[in-house]
């Protein structure tokens, strides 16, 4: 039976109801080593089992061939082998081949004596790159990113070309299957695909099996399954299960896991290795994974760096930085071995005997496989109390096969009941079986008194002085004796710590009520703490009754409504009868600004509370109570408007006159023009100026013209001109202006400026 999977954890929650999960989260079921490997780069690695030896490449810029051994230790190098990229082992493991871009060249190299017995020139130009051996040949791709082809090295060191009649857009990538046979396949990135051709390798020649582009973007590996029938193609951009048949490169079937990565490998048996961020094995088919170690946050695989013991026992890895530098050796152990987390449910403490049934779940990375309900192997549950302190087999728990979406691979269940004093634990051990590594875990239940429930109900609100009741009721979750009071702790503005009120009994069917006639207003908390008595855990609950409280006279004045600017301001706080405060604080908020602490202190004998402040722009003075035990806080407020200063002139009169008590400016005609400033201090931008001009006649002044709301200079002033043609020869007039302040954000008042009096005469003077 193929069963969907979730995560562990997923898996877990569901099988208890969304309830606590008791147990730690997946545990790795390998061992794990990280080596920093002595070189500057990577480009490929190779397991050489029998000599216990990895070679492991850097590519271009480096001069050896890094040698460890199996644990990647006692690094030494093979000298003299400049630019090594691609690595092969010959099918008797006597020979390590490395490929010598900058050289031309491939290297035969003794794996018994590390040391080089041939070198092998491929042509200038070649740069041969990418190796594997098939049908007894040494394969080699070579060329540039303008074209490239393979080549063959036979048994008596002969070189070969254009082994392949295709074209290649670039030295094509080999691989083939990880033990010796005759299945070869090569592959380039063209773009947005990559083009992949399957061979037949015999005799020292290559049959052409199938020929096609698959949508790879960002080729960088790719591998042979163990059978030869399947090609596994790794991305980064665009990941899937595909496996490709090599006969015909068409999809044929799915991979256990997505192939995300950079690196591929392929163990002798067929299981999987891959991944980017982190070192992943699976097998080939079916679902889910053996093993996954995730790489440190500044660390990513690289391309080619994945390789198998022959004996399956350990996955090498290197991972590296985002410069492609510092390499570090990972080795997974026991890869072919998927860890088992086993997990039990339990939400509440156990009552002293109370009945129970304990699930135990067990859960894996790796699916069941197809037939199986039940993960394979024994699972043996052991109790442990104070009876059996060492503990007592549990005979037969009922085994349920594997449902969805409850748990994916069975679970054990076994009831029974908690004992009657002690506490009580399970140790779950599985066996393991195939693939699936074993596990233990013990569970401890907990076994206590049962802490009933309190339910309280209580008014709102209340009036002062006035009885209120609060009832209350407590449930237990079983049967239960009468025993134990509960306390009431009241807690109000006069004792912010609490005091004691009393106990209230408890009634058989866990009723309870409390009476009181509360004196002081504002919120009154009623804390009620049952406290078990001889059979149960304490509880506690509390209620919240809002007491009513007078309502305080309070007003705050200035000492006038209008002030100019700098001028000082009399604030005035006046506050009624109160309980057991007469403190008042003032505040201040000049327009445009925040609100300040003014003056906070005592009233007076008289109620009063008097502060001066110096007028700068409109202001809001408050009086704020914060009130007392029997009359509410409470906030008053009031405005003081700033009256801006206006200074006037008039432009060019040539001379004054006296017209009756009045002083008027003389012009004459001849000037032509008038000239009327107006200066506003202080004055908002978005203020504005209107002038007005008034005609004596008739007995009575009369508005003649007018300059309505104009904005004003930088500098607080504004010209008003008027052709003097227009004013009647030695009549009278008059002018003024009108400030206005912005109508949003004013920080002044708007203010008249005085009358100015003029009068026009005729021609010139004399």
């Amino acid at each position: 039976m193929k069963l969907a999977r979730f995560s562990s954890l997923t898996a877990a929650a569901l099988l208890v109801g969304l309830t606590t999960v008791i147990g730690p989260t997946t545990v790795d079921s390998y061992a794990a080593s990280d080596v920093p490997l002595p070189i500057a780069h990577f480009s490929h690695m190779v397991v050489d089992e029998p000599h216990g030896h990895l070679f492991i490449s850097g590519g271009a810029g480096t001069d050896d061939i890094l040698v460890t051994d199996l644990e990647g230790g006692n690094p030494t190098v093979i000298s003299g082998e400049p630019g090594a990229t691609g690595l092969a082992l010959s099918d008797d493991g006597s020979a390590l081949y490395a490929a010598l871009p900058d050289q031309d060249a491939i290297a035969a190299i003794s794996t018994e004596k590390l040391t080089e017995s041939a070198r092998y020139g491929t042509g200038a130009g070649t740069h041969p790159d990418s190796l594997a051996v098939a049908g007894g040949t040494l394969w080699f791709g070579y060329g540039t990113a303008g074209g490239g082809g393979i080549g063959s090295v036979d048994g008596a060191g002969a070189v070969t070309l254009r082994q392949d009649s295709g074209s290649w857009a670039a030295a094509p990538m080999l691989a083939t299957t990880p033990t010796p046979s005759g299945v070869l396949a090569a592959a380039v990135q063209t773009g947005d695909t990559s083009a992949f051709v399957t061979y037949r390798a015999e005799g020292g020649a290559l049959t052409r099996q199938a020929a096609k582009a698959l949508p790879v973007p960002d080729l960088s590996d790719f591998a042979v399954t163990a059978d030869g029938l399947h090609l596994a193609v790794p991305s980064v951009q665009n990941p899937t299960v595909n496996r490709y048949r090599t006969s015909d490169l068409a999809v044929d079937g799915q991979f256990a896991m997505p192939l995300y990565g950079k690196a591929v490998a392929v163990a002798p048996d067929g299981t999987m290795a891959s991944g980017y961020r982190d070192f992943m094995t699976f097998p080939e088919t079916g679902e889910g994974a053996y093993t996954q170690y995730y790489l440190a946050q500044d660390l990513n695989s690289a391309a080619h760096d994945l390789a198998w013991a022959p004996d399956e026992s350990r996955v090498y890895g290197v991972a590296v930085d985002a410069s492609g530098g510092t390499p570090t050796l990972h080795i997974s152990r026991d890869p072919e071995m998927a860890p088992v987390t086993l997990y039990g449910n339990w939400t509440t403490a156990l009552a002293p005997g109370e009945a129970y049934s304990f699930v135990v779940s067990p859960d894996s990375t790796l699916s069941l496989g197809a037939g199986e309900s039940l993960l394979p192997g024994t699972v043996r549950i052991t109790r442990y109390d104070d009876a059996d302190p060492d503990g007592v087999l549990v005979p037969d728990p009922t085994a349920t096969p594997a449902r969805i979406p409850v748990n994916f691979f069975g679970s054990y269940r076994l009831d029974g009941t908690a004992p009657l004093t002690g506490q009580l634990s399970f140790r779950v051990d599985y066996s393991g079986s195939g693939h699936y590594g074993p596990a233990s875990r013990t569970f401890d239940i907990p076994v206590a008194k049962y802490a009933p429930t309190m339910g309280l109900a209580a008014p709102s609100s209340a009036d002062r002085a006035a009885p209120l009741t609060v009832t209350g009721r407590l449930t237990w979750p079983h049967a239960h004796v009468t025993t134990g009071a509960v306390h009431v702790v009241k807690t109000d503005l006069a004792h912010p710590s609490g005091y004691s009120v009393g106990t209230v009994p408890v009634a058989a069917d866990g009723s309870f009520a409390f009476h009181d006639t509360p004196q002081v207003g504002g919120a009154d908390t009623y804390a009620f703490t049952y406290d078990g008595g001889t059979s149960y855990l304490p509880v506690t609950a509390s209620a919240k009754v809002q007491v009513s409280r007078a309502t305080p006279t309070l007003s705050v004045a200035t000492d006038a409504k209008s002030y100019h600017s700098g001028a000082t301001a009399k604030v005035t706080a006046h506050l009624g009868t109160t309980y057991n405060s007469r403190s008042v604080t003032l505040y201040v908020q000049p327009a445009g600004k925040p609100r300040t602490q003014l003056k906070s202190g005592k009233v007076d004998a008289q109620g009063n509370l008097v502060a001066y402040y110096k007028i700068t722009r409109n202001t809001v003075f408050s009086a704020a109570f914060a009130g007392d035990y029997r009359y509410a806080p409470r906030t008053v407020t009031t405005s003081a408007t700033l009256i801006p200063t206006v200074r006037t002139e008039m432009q060019w009169p040539l001379s004054t006159t006296r017209i009756g008590s009045t002083t008027y400016q003389v012009f004459y005609k001849s000037e032509v023009n008038m000239g009327f400033n107006v200066q506003v201090t202080p004055h908002q931008s978005g203020g504005c100026m209107s002038v007005y001009v008034e005609h004596y006649y008739s007995g009575a002044w009369h508005q003649v013209a007018s300059q309505s709301c104009v904005p004003l200079y930088s500098d607080g002033w504004y010209g008003y001109g008027r052709a003097l043609k227009l004013f009647a020869s030695n009549d009278h007039y008059r002018m003024r202006g009108h400030y206005t302040p912005p109508a949003k954000g004013a920080q002044t008042g708007s203010v008249w400026s005085q009358w100015t009096y003029l009068t026009v005469r005729p021609g010139s003077p004399s």
